[in-house]
């Protein structure tokens, strides 16, 4: 089967949807399929072409971003009313025009429109959502021409987006939302919870419950906790909004006892760094913070702690994609919001006593699972 996976960011970025294309490329390939990745994103100086090789995958870049693999991002620091300038500009152009949205996304149904060629099944992954508005501007375009009746087109999403519980956007969004979708045969979504966001969207029929997935065939874990002292870890991001640490680390600041809090963040944002600042002057050595890490080796960390926690978003269209990886790690998994967050649960973690830990199950995220699930639709 001849295979498309229209994609921003791909390996070796840390990223949940670079590792969704890279997992997806990488089985497709693996079964024997004939696999291209349109890539947005050029990470200066890494060997496209050996991994390419390796993955026995074609790898077309678009040429729309070229950036350099960094370990965090490095914040300048401006006048105050320069902030102020730039914020309510920001604002004005990502409220009413998303950025570089319209410019960017004619740019890769043109792109497409010379390179595709032939194709069985086409996925494009949203985030951003220029993707999928690319892939329907070429849809379109193909059925103006009465050309490419067989392709399948999966528009894969992890969020809504006029719907996003994140970014408010002007209201035409939502109806240059639903024209995209118009042009896909499915709509695949990592969670059931949420088919309601996006039901005002698309219909439900074609709504594809297809979650993250990951291979856990070479998965290299600790025997054991690297410390006696209790040692936890939190992975991923986290926001100002719907995912705010700040309650967990005064809480934190409240225990007597030893601990080691383990943070592994993808990214420094300058709101979350200064609650991490304040707090990690008055935690001391009980707090480590990692940025970037590897996943294969992120996972090694993990599975070094007695258990891993999991700050749950304040909307249920999210599902987070490192609670597969913790659910791999096989470690006890305590599961919280600022709503439900309950000391005593959490004393008890510190004490080895896991009751009430998150049983999360693997198996449909297993990668052959997922890939079988988008063979089937075609």
């Amino acid at each position: 089967m001849r295979i498309a996976i229209l994609t921003a960011v791909f390996h070796p970025e840390l990223h949940p949807r670079a590792f969704r294309a890279y997992e997806l490329a990488k089985e497709f390939a693996k079964q024997g399929h004939d696999v291209e990745v349109f890539l947005l994103t050029r990470i200066k100086g890494y060997d496209y072409e050996q991994l390419s090789d390796e993955l026995h995958i074609k790898i077309t870049i678009i040429p729309l971003y070229s950036r350099e693999l960094r370990a965090q991002n490095v914040f300048q620091q401006t006048h105050s009313i320069l902030r102020c300038i730039h914020r309510l500009y920001r604002w004005f152009v990502e409220y009413f025009m998303e950025g570089h949205l319209f410019a960017y996304s004619t740019k890769i149904a043109n792109y497409l429109n010379h390179n595709m060629g032939e194709k069985d099944m086409v996925i494009a992954l949203s985030t951003p959502f220029m993707d999928l508005l690319g892939l329907a501007k070429y849809i379109h375009q193909q059925y103006e021409k009465r050309q490419d009746k067989q392709t399948v087109y999966i528009a894969d999403s992890g969020d809504p987006f006029y719907y996003s519980q994140q970014t408010k956007r002007a209201l035409y969004f939502k109806w240059i939302e639903k024209w995209v979708y118009r042009h896909f045969d499915y709509l695949a979504i990592p969670t059931s919870d949420a088919v309601s966001a996006y039901s005002p969207l698309i219909a439900e029929n074609k709504i594809q419950i297809i979650p993250q997935a990951f291979n856990m065939r070479d998965v290299n874990l600790a025997a054991k906790p690297i410390s006696e002292r209790p040692t936890f870890a939190y992975a991923g991001v986290f926001y100002k909004d719907i995912r705010n640490p700040e309650f967990l680390f005064q809480y934190l600041c409240s225990l007597e006892e030893d601990f080691c809090f383990r943070l592994f963040l993808r990214h420094r944002d300058p709101h979350i760094t200064s609650i991490i600042d304040k707090y990690q002057q008055v935690l001391g050595e009980k707090l480590e913070i990692h940025y970037n890490v590897e996943r294969n080796q992120l996972l090694y960390y993990l599975s070094e702690c007695h258990f891993l926690i999991n700050i749950s978003n304040t909307t249920s269209t999210q599902l987070p994609s490192k609670l597969i990886d913790y659910g791999i790690t096989k470690r006890p998994v305590y599961s919280f919001d600022k709503q439900s967050f309950a000391p005593e649960v959490f004393n008890a973690f510190m004490h080895g006593d896991y009751k009430d830990a998150m049983i999360i199950d693997t198996h449909p995220y297993n990668i052959e699972v997922v890939t079988n699930q988008f063979l089937d639709l075609v």
